[in-house]
């Protein structure tokens, strides 16, 4: 018997077929169904919907409204335990600075990671102003359209960039940028300058300013923004964004 037989025989057969399902959820970040799984993963369709229920228990993997299922946010705290700092990691580190952000400025402060394809939000602190806008942990945005959302696409591997134009990305209105070639160009300007202006491309009243926090060895693992309705004066907006690039600072010593 060949040694890759003899090493197959001695894993759970249970464990292979979770992993067959949580590997084929890895590569399709917007989402599969029932039926897709089982298909993909080669397991039937009563064990996929067993072992669904079981990972979705724990939060290992979490269904849309549209019944698809993604991957879930408990694997952030579950990587806390590798060495680079994860999403549960950076929230716990920002969570201090976001919460002052909110009492100094009263609008909404938000930290954001790349998940595979889109945008996680992992911590938030509520705006104490009247129109404050709304953000919740686990909320998932597009790459393309937003303020965190180009402040953490601008500083992906071009791989990854270009793995993601290969796909059709989602015209919300007039501002949303979809050809690679405007995107490319804007990217650029977020690198080139360290942060990133929401003009309205995911919602049309609602701008943004974000910037890249970066952990010990200069990689960009998560972004800080502050959204606020449209139409402010020029002086507030450099308020905001100052203060955007300030809390990343802090956040990123932080991590050192």
């Amino acid at each position: 018997m060949r040694e890759a037989e003899i090493e197959a025989q001695n894993r759970n057969p249970a464990i292979e077929r979770m992993m067959a399902i949580l590997q084929q959820l890895e590569r399709a970040p917007n989402g599969l169904g029932l039926k897709r799984l089982v298909e993909q993963s080669g397991v039937t369709r009563s064990t996929v919907y067993r072992i669904l229920n079981s990972l979705t228990a724990h939060g290992l993997v979490r269904q849309l409204e549209n019944t698809d299922y993604v991957l879930g946010s408990r694997l952030l705290s579950l990587a806390d335990a590798v060495g680079m700092p994860s999403g549960g990691q950076v929230a716990k580190a920002a969570q201090p600075h976001l919460d002052f952000v909110a009492r100094s400025l009263g609008e909404t402060a938000k930290i954001s990671i790349y998940d595979r394809g889109h945008v996680l939000v992992v911590a938030v602190a509520p705006g104490n102003k009247q129109h404050a806008l709304h953000a919740r942990v686990g909320e998932q945005l597009p790459i393309h359209a937003g303020g965190s959302s180009k402040a953490l696409f601008a500083f992906l591997p071009e791989a990854e960039r270009q793995r993601i134009y290969s796909r059709p990305l989602t015209l919300y209105n007039e501002r949303t940028m979809i050809e690679p070639e405007a995107l490319e160009e804007e990217l650029s300007r977020v690198r080139e300058q360290g942060w990133a202006r929401d003009h309205g491309e995911f919602s049309a009243s609602v701008n943004s300013y974000a910037a890249p926090i970066r952990d010990r060895s200069g990689d960009v693992v998560a972004a800080v923004s502050i959204p606020f309705l449209a139409g402010r004066d020029a002086e507030y907006e450099q308020l905001v964004r100052a203060t955007a690039l300030a809390t990343a600072d802090r956040i990123s010593g932080g991590l050192g």
